[in-house]
């Protein structure tokens, strides 16, 4: 009955409320005193300043893994690649300084090559000095050396993930982490090293022994708790101090203030809540009613209206202020994006004409166009002579009381931009800044289309140089070989020879043969290049495919007395969807290599699948490839010295042919070997479609 009668009336609410609280400094001060005690403030203290070196070493945590992580981040950059030129363009230079002054911290940041140069530096004194690798002994770690971190990660080249071309090292001070301490002049934070005694941040004189890893202590002036830091940093430990007059002080002022003013306070409070209950009940009634109206009819033109002068009034007036700024910016909100969104859609269809553009008069011509239609203007025009203004992409610069678009084109030679014109835009300036940003990107996409341009051009010109080269080189060399081989042929078949004379027209003939091979494989290698040989996928028996080549070659291995085997134990035959001509073409390859470079021994082809792959490996007893020419054999022109090359010439195409023919198939051509002298593994593998 009691709890109802109170919840019926908010004013008797108020009035028990503030009774209440009447009573509260009385019962707090009470509780507190007689509960409480020294040594619980102090342990709570205690907790509290555990709680703070805790966040504090999260912090610190947490900062150092983002250094590790640019670290890593810059290192593994393409143009890292410059330490090979020992930074001889100074980008890694600038790289290595804008990054030092984004972090804006005490730090430098040093690429170092295996010579132990540093190449370059965020500090310019630091460039060229020496760099002690000693301690860089894993791909990326850290250590400290005195008050400095060092982070490092290794460099590698970008086409060789296997050749190291240094290290990029981050010195940090360790006085940058006094960010993270606390600087107050009842709470004394440091970091210390408890092995040499370095300190950062305050230094206080507390003579801790640190013998564990974390803990707390009571001295007749401090309240003093510590914790050893994680990770690289173990060997340090951060040390919260507070003044124990201070921390306790609050206790007994706490208990002077409460006895002093809660019965003022609790006097006032009944006045107060029999006097303004009605006041403020009234208000919020009114205030609750207008709100729930403006929710659900979305009326932002509703005002409240009170007479008082009290906190009340100035929650209304804050109230109505609200609701007008909330409807103005509504309003503005509403306008800005129509005309975002109109400036976007008219900055797509700008760029989706202007890349329909073939050439470079027709981009400009077109972008006048469209910069006509947007601005309203018939007097633009675009100017080729040259003003006076810094090289860029594209710039605005006031020229005669008018706004212009400078446009600079790439010259791919010399890699540098080169003026190309204005567009003059007939405005005397800006509205504000984003329309120089909307036509700023108007002009990049007008520089972006020209360079497009001219480097299909000349990427063109490229292509058909070498397709007429590829052409002439087909027609003026293959009909000759033919006739040579035709003559020789038929000197060897119908006329009287002598032994020496036959072997010189076999001589001949080998030799055309070769040359006529070495086009062709050379006329191959440019076709999968230009992108103009495609497989031609059927159902093929791969088990005949490969028998066949496998009788086709058995006469030379016979002929060298290899043994020759065939194993298929471990395929499941079937048909499968491939180019049976390029298949084919790729095992003869390898085979063909197995066998003439084997001088003695054994060569097995072997035909097995899995679930999702065919395999066609071939093995020999042969010469074997060592790891550092192993990477080479796949690249064009390529040959491996060795005893046997002398023996048996080649183009150097044949293993590049058959690597990009298995890509064709969506496949692939691995090589295995343990060196020299312990033969040779070749695996042509293809997905089974």
């Amino acid at each position: 009955m009691m709890f109802d009668y109170f919840q019926k009336s908010l004013r008797k609410k108020l009035l028990a409320t503030f009774i209440a609280i009447g009573f509260l400094p009385f019962l707090t001060l009470l509780v507190y005193t007689l509960f409480l005690s020294e040594t619980k403030m102090v342990r709570k203290i205690v907790v509290e300043q555990f709680d703070r070196t805790e966040a504090v070493i999260k912090l610190i945590d947490n900062h150092l893994a983002s250094l590790e992580k640019e670290v890593n981040f810059l290192s593994s950059l393409d143009m890292m690649d410059d330490f090979l030129a020992e930074d001889l363009d100074k980008r890694i230079s600038r790289l290595l300084i804008q990054k030092s002054n984004d972090i804006n911290l005490n730090l430098t940041l040093m690429a170092v090559n295996m010579e132990a140069n540093i190449i370059a530096s965020s500090v310019k004194s630091d460039m060229l000095s020496k760099f002690d690798l000693s301690k860089l002994t894993h791909k990326h770690g850290e250590y400290i050396e005195d008050k400095k971190l060092y982070i490092y990660s290794n460099v590698t080249a970008s086409f060789d993930e296997n050749k190291q071309l240094g290290f990029l090292v981050l010195e940090y001070d360790l006085d940058n982490l006094d960010m993270y301490l606390t600087h107050k002049n009842s709470i004394h934070s440091y970091i210390v090293n408890r092995g040499n005694g370095f300190t950062i941040g305050e230094n206080l004189t507390l003579n801790l022994n640190f013998s564990k890893d974390e803990n707390s202590a009571i001295t007749s002036e401090h309240v003093i708790v510590y914790k050893k830091l994680s990770s690289i940093m173990s060997d340090w430990s951060i040390v919260y101090a507070v003044d124990k007059s201070v921390a306790l002080a609050f206790l007994y002022d706490f208990i002077r203030f409460m006895l002093s003013i809660s019965v003022v306070i609790f006097v006032l409070i009944i006045f107060v809540s029999v006097k303004y209950s009605r006041g403020i009940v009234k208000p919020i009634e009114e205030l609750t009613a207008i709100t729930d109206e403006i929710t659900n009819t979305h009326n932002y033109s509703m005002e409240l209206h009170v007479d008082s002068k009290d906190e009340i009034a100035i929650l209304t007036h804050s109230f109505n202020t609200m609701i007008k700024t909330t409807s103005s910016a509504l309003e503005k909100l509403e306008e800005e994006n129509k005309l975002r969104l109109k400036r976007f859609i008219q900055l797509i269809e700008i760029f989706n004409t202007i890349i329909q553009t073939k050439n470079e008069d027709e981009c400009i011509e077109t972008s006048m166009e469209q910069i006509k239609i947007l601005t309203n203007k018939s007097d633009l025009h675009f100017n080729k002579e040259k003003f006076h203004h810094p090289k860029g992409i594209s710039s605005f610069t006031a020229h005669a009381d008018e706004e212009y678009i400078a446009l600079f084109v790439t010259d791919f030679e010399k890699n540098e931009k080169l003026y190309f014109g204005s567009i003059e835009l007939g405005l005397d300036n800006f509205e504000d800044k984003n329309e120089k940003d909307f036509y700023n990107s108007i002009a990049s996409m007008i520089t972006l289309q020209l360079d497009r341009i001219r480097l299909i051009d000349r990427t063109m010109s490229a292509s058909r140089a070498k397709s007429a080269f590829i052409s002439n080189m087909s027609h003026e060399l293959r009909t000759p070989l033919n006739a040579i081989i035709g003559f020789t042929q038929y000197m060897i078949a119908y006329e009287e020879l002598n032994e020496d004379q036959l072997d010189t027209m076999g001589n001949i003939e080998s030799s055309a043969h070769y040359l006529l091979g070495m086009i062709n494989e050379i006329l191959d290698i440019a076709k999968i290049e230009a992108g103009k040989m495609e497989a031609h996928i059927e159902d093929v028996n791969i088990l005949e495919l490969v028998q066949s080549s496998h009788s086709m070659l058995q006469p030379l291995a016979k002929d060298k007395d290899i043994s020759f085997d065939f194993v298929v134990e471990n395929f499941e035959n079937r048909y499968y969807k491939t180019d049976p001509k390029m298949f084919k073409q790729i095992v003869i390859n390898l085979i063909s290599n197995a066998i003439k470079f084997t001088q003695e021994g054994f060569v097995t082809l072997e035909l097995y699948n899995n679930a999702n792959t065919i395999f066609v490996s071939v093995k020999d007893s042969g010469i074997g490839i060592s790891k550092e020419d192993m990477k080479q054999l796949f690249n064009d022109f390529t040959q491996v010295e060795n005893v046997m090359q002398k023996q048996h010439k080649g183009t150097g195409l044949g293993l590049s042919l058959s690597k990009k023919m298995a890509h064709i198939l969506h496949g692939d051509v691995e090589l295995q070997s343990e060196g020299i002298g312990h033969g040779t593994t070749s695996v042509f593998s293809i997905k089974i479609v």
